[in-house]
């Protein structure tokens, strides 16, 4: 704007399709109606992408016709290149994961007998048992889509049983971690590594990638991002169940103690450890009760109770760690994003729970080791300069560009987020951050999705994103994995 009062120039910049911050409070409204605040408005629209290949692009742009108030770009590109999307089905979430490790070194590590690679015909989808899926003008009348609400409340769902309803009769059921082992593999000479994204809805869904990638010795960052086991709340519930596995663990009870218990600064929690050795120490008796009364709960928790699942979930709410995080962090979006997270550590303890052989005491002992060693792979895979693969949310890759992108959990529950569902105009600013996902890929994008996958300790079967169903028949190429 001049200096000139008489003046009405103004000039702004803005792109509808990346309004995906409506938690912090922006308006799209701001830029659809921007022509009736100022009548005059002259509109330029910038349709010449420069970035994306025009299969990426078309993508997009399908994916937009689910929101009608937009602003139609018909987007287009110079760029010869034509590959197509491409999109996975997975077995689980770890068959995801593995999918995008033998992506990575079927696309750039250098393979000495490459025409050696073959395929697992048995998941690839052939054209006469491939599910359709119907397009749809309307994403709130997909009526597979409207029965998730049944499945967010679930408890025990079958993956087969749903899985035939959802994805047809032919499936890659004959998932085999022995079978489809992920060959040896130089990261150190894939120089590309540091343009590969993935891309999740979620910062919990981290949790199984990270895994995946550290068993394999995949290096990778998490970008402006904290690593699963070091984030905050997943380091204190950890500490609580090493206390429980170890009274004399003493880091792990001054770590959690403080966050329970009202006023205990390091002074108070030296006296507190001192008298739990000698009672006889003055220690003021408001803190002797407390005390006591953690270690009752802590005991009564152990009686009933056989699963590490259970007992984690009644110490978080007995001990009073759901309050005290629900006080550090009052807005709704950062609560609900803490406690995905301890809902990934279910998931890591689901395997351990599973084992009718062990007691209790056992389980979490095994499960507190497996900890231990992912730590530890986590800390060793850390200190080197290699290129790494980029992990990162949707929000978090605005603005952002790779010349591979892997955009995961392609499900309704996921992408769109649940919590959208209920939101006004949540699903609208969902489609709009599935836009943002596919526009970062420059090259190969690759979209995929679990049969079922571990949620909050549960096995949940999740329909196909609503997002993307009406077009992966028609935007998209089914993808099956390499076997070398």
């Amino acid at each position: 704007m001049t200096n000139n009062p008489q003046s009405r120039s103004l000039f702004v910049v803005g792109d509808d399709a990346q309004s995906i911050y409506g938690f912090r409070g922006s308006k799209i409204e701001l830029i659809l109606g921007f022509d009736k605040l100022y009548p005059n408005t002259k509109e330029i629209i910038l349709n010449k992408n420069y970035r994306s290949t025009q299969p990426i692009l078309d993508l997009a742009e399908k994916i937009l016709t689910h929101n009608k108030s937009q602003k139609q770009k018909n987007l287009h590109t110079d760029n010869q290149n034509n590959l197509q999307v491409k999109y996975y089905n997975a077995f689980n979430e770890k068959a995801e994961a593995e999918f995008i490790i033998k992506k990575i070194i079927s696309l750039y590590a250098k393979q000495e007998n490459s025409n050696d690679i073959s395929y697992n015909q048995d998941t690839e989808i052939d054209s006469n048992s491939t599910l359709r899926f119907e397009s749809s003008d309307d994403i709130s009348n997909d009526s597979i889509g409207s029965m998730f609400d049944s499945f967010l409340d679930a408890t025990n769902i079958s993956k087969f049983d749903i899985g035939q309803k959802l994805w047809g009769s032919k499936q890659d059921n004959s998932y085999n971690p022995n079978q489809w082992q992920i060959p040896t593999t130089d990261w150190s000479q894939i120089k590309e590594l540091d343009n590969v994204a993935v891309l999740y809805r979620t910062h919990s869904q981290s949790r199984a990638i990270e895994e995946t990638l550290i068993k394999n010795r995949v290096p990778y960052r998490l970008v402006s991002g904290t690593r699963f086991l070091d984030r905050k709340e997943v380091r204190d519930v950890l500490a609580i169940l090493r206390y429980i596995s170890n009274g004399q663990d003493r880091l792990a009870f001054s770590r959690f103690l403080p966050l329970i218990i009202d006023g205990v600064g390091p002074k108070t929690l030296e006296k507190i450890e001192v008298w739990l050795t000698d009672s006889d120490y003055p220690l003021p008796p408001k803190y002797q009760s407390l005390i006591l009364e953690m270690l009752s709960s802590i005991q009564e928790a152990w009686t009933h109770h056989d699963s590490i699942i259970d007992l984690t979930k009644e110490l978080l709410e007995s001990l009073g760690y759901n309050k005290y995080l629900k006080n550090e962090y009052p807005t709704k979006d950062e609560f609900i994003a803490r406690n995905e997270n301890i809902s990934e550590i279910y998931s890591l303890m689901l395997p351990f729970d599973q084992n009718s052989e062990l007691d209790l005491v056992s389980r979490l002992r095994e499960f507190l080791s497996q900890i231990l060693l992912m730590s530890n792979a986590e800390t060793k895979e850390g200190n080197d300069n290699l290129p790494k693969v980029n992990l990162l949310t949707l929000h978090q890759s605005k603005g952002l560009e790779y010349e591979t992108v892997f955009l995961v959990g392609c499900e309704d529950g996921l992408l769109p987020h649940q919590n959208s569902f209920n939101e006004d105009g949540g699903i609208e600013e969902e489609v709009r951050l599935a836009y943002v996902g596919v526009t970062r890929a420059k090259v190969n994008l690759f979209l995929s999705n679990a049969q079922s996958r571990i949620q909050f300790g549960q096995i949940k079967s999740n329909p196909v994103s609503r997002i993307f169903r009406p077009f992966l028949d028609t935007h998209t190429k089914r993808e099956f994995i390499p076997r070398y």
